[in-house]
């Protein structure tokens, strides 16, 4: 009796932890689908991107610029969710993106603020 009285209580507390963190959902689809604007209302004021070797810390109107000329490059056809992490406020997102130009590694970071999540970083690097 008592292992399944912890064993309920693991189950409600892992639910009502996940209920407090980010749902990737929306961000993954975004990127997904290469929607800019939507990825845009996600951005941070300041925002770390690394397109292939390109690193840089840029506000998020240059970083929109950034993202939305990989986009043009490089149309998503396909997503795939590979790895989710979540700690306090802070969640790591990693996926392959598949373009019509080949696949890519997707890191995201973000970060709930004021609750919104805000993404901090990204990194798109191409498979070989």
């Amino acid at each position: 009796m008592r292992i399944i009285k912890i064993a309920v209580l693991t189950l409600i507390s892992s639910f009502w932890g996940y209920s407090l963190h980010a749902n990737p959902t929306e961000i993954t689809q975004a990127f997904a689908s290469g929607n800019i604007s939507k990825i845009e209302s996600y951005l941070n004021n300041t925002v770390d991107i690394t397109i292939e070797k390109n690193s840089n810390s840029c506000d998020r109107t240059h970083a929109k610029t950034l993202l939305n000329d990989f986009f043009r490059k490089n149309r998503p056809t396909n997503y795939s969710l590979t790895n989710k992490t979540e700690k306090g406020k802070s969640a790591i997102i990693l996926g392959k993106l598949y373009t019509n130009s080949g696949e890519y590694t997707l890191f995201i970071l973000t970060q709930k603020d004021a609750n919104k999540d805000l993404i901090y970083q990204v990194k798109i690097t191409q498979q070989k």
